[in-house]
């Protein structure tokens, strides 16, 4: 059941990450030759500062999706009723907070922006920027029921028809009126739409969570709850810094015109990234389930086989990036908007290194383990913070995305694994450190072979595209292949993309949820 339910999550979570990238591109291409790279800069300023105030947030949607694994598992319906409760209560404090905290960094705004800028009503955009994040944490505690009862596909579904809907609208507001203000209030008006109509959809699958009720946690369970919901706002903070402060640096130190630039990247990647992401996302409820009821060993061999597929997939894409990020770029925009490869690497070489802590962090946050070295995740802000302006300073951008990998790897590349060896599986963290060592080793020899048969082969625009996408689709994937055929992680997914196969073409796999 853990197999299917994380094959149908993974199957329209995937589905709904090709919808938002396609209809993505387009809005993007078209904000850009209606509004502007200075507008673009200006949109990747102030996501930037609004996944800063997520830290108020304080890491209560991990918190609340790993204690309602138990209770949904045991099927402990006042329990679910109590968490919740709490977890309605703390979202609306959430949304007044941030609101507060966004309204105090008006004063401030113009310092975040270095040289002048042409846009008009920057106040007004940034208080939409701001109604829109806060809009967001309204009926959303509700998403996390059907989440951790492993049936995200649900919330996909839901939340393709209401990309598609809202990007066509964006789309025609910006060739007819060309209006930014109309296309961020269209925006938060579809947020809120889509927030309530996946509330109304919990309170059917789960109707007892709508009714009125006084369930509460007990002391012990509320004081447990809040040391593990301590322990992830420290690793809250550290990854709002890790993943927020690079826009905000690279406008103070370069430019909001380089902010802009950096956008397209950033879009590739975070399309790249979300649409990877899910897939280990979509399984966070199946391993938390797994936790609950496997031993040891079986937690150990499901662990290895995540790692073994992270490392291959974001291996493959790191080979297609390095090959097909710039000529994709210079044909969708120009040359003007295509960053040197030193900057490349360092941006590659930050993608790489968060996705291959994807298997880690699923196990941390489905253990529970929030409380061991509970204060390392400040430590790698600061690092992120004081490394990225160092760098900034000495080599520009790239120093950037290069101070973002040093504090990743002083802190979670070593730690977050130790911890679960230790704790989880009773073993020694080496093996792991080894495979690490040997999967890097592997993705840039292939990033070299491939990279050398490109030059070789060079051709124009499109047909050089066409030329490295054929070597990197054969290179690396013949490879990996070649080096682990054997392996027991190998045989293992071989054998969940035959049952995926299976799934896909059984009518028992379609159902009415």
């Amino acid at each position: 059941m853990r197999i299917q339910n994380s094959l149908k999550n993974i199957l329209f979570g995937v589905s709904v990450q090709v919808v938002s990238a396609f209809m993505g591109f387009i809005v993007r291409t078209v904000f850009i030759y209606t509004l502007g790279i200075e507008y673009l800069g200006l949109e990747g300023l102030f996501t930037s500062i609004l996944i800063m105030l997520s830290l108020a947030n304080l890491g209560f949607d991990t918190a609340m999706i790993y204690s309602l694994y138990k209770p949904i598992a045991e099927k402990d319906t006042y329990k679910i009723q109590a968490l919740m409760n709490l977890y309605q209560k703390a979202y609306k404090l959430i949304g007044i907070i941030i609101l507060l905290i966004g309204l105090s960094l008006f004063p401030f705004l113009p310092y975040l922006m270095n040289g002048k800028t042409t846009i008009e009503n920057i106040n007004i955009i940034y208080i939409l920027f701001l109604l829109n994040s806060v809009a967001s944490y309204y009926f959303v505690y509700k998403h996390s029921i059907i989440i951790a009862d492993q049936r995200n596909h649900i919330i996909s579904k839901i939340h393709c028809v209401f990309i598609i809907i809202s990007n066509l609208i964006q789309i025609i507001l910006l060739l007819s009126i060309g209006n930014y203000i109309v296309v961020l209030i269209t925006q938060i008006i579809f947020r809120i739409i889509e927030n309530g109509y996946i509330a109304n959809k919990a309170n059917i699958l789960y109707p007892y969570i709508k009714e009125k009720n006084n369930a509460k946690l007990t002391n012990k369970e509320r004081k447990l709850f809040f040391e593990n919901l301590y322990a992830l706002m420290l690793y809250k903070i550290s990854g709002v810094v890790i993943n927020g402060t690079d826009n905000i640096i690279i406008s103070i130190f370069v430019g909001i015109t380089s902010v802009g630039i950096y956008s397209n990247y950033f879009l590739i990647l975070a399309t790249l990234s979300t649409f990877l992401g899910y897939m280990f996302y979509s399984i966070t409820a199946s391993v938390g389930n797994l936790i609950v009821k496997e031993d040891n060993e079986k937690k150990y061999f499901i662990f290895r086989v995540l790692n073994f597929a992270n490392f291959w997939i974001y291996g493959f894409c790191a080979v297609c990036l390095w090959n097909l990020i710039n000529p994709f770029i210079t044909i969708w925009l120009g040359e003007q908007y295509v960053f040197n490869k030193y900057i490349v690497f360092a941006i590659i070489l930050n993608f790489f290194t968060a996705g291959m802590q994807d298997a880690s962090t699923t196990f941390r946050e489905t253990t529970g383990l929030f409380k061991r070295g509970k204060y390392r995740p400040i430590f790698a802000a600061v690092i992120n913070i004081g490394a990225s302006i160092i760098l900034a300073i000495e080599i520009g951008i790239a120093g950037v995305f290069l101070g973002t990998v040093v504090s990743r790897l002083c802190i979670y590349f070593w730690y977050d694994p130790y911890v679960i060896y230790k704790f989880v599986f009773n073993k020694s963290v080496k093996t792991y450190f080894y495979r690490y060592m040997w999967y890097g080793v592997l993705v840039f020899l292939s990033i070299i072979i491939t990279d050398s048969l490109g030059n070789v082969l060079y051709a124009d625009s499109f047909i050089n595209i066409v030329i490295r996408g054929i070597l990197c689709l054969l290179i690396p994937n013949m490879i990996f292949l070649f080096t682990f055929r054997n392996t027991e992680e190998f045989k293992y997914l071989l054998s969940i993309v035959s049952s995926l196969t299976k799934k896909l073409t059984s009518k028992k796999f379609a159902n009415n949820d």
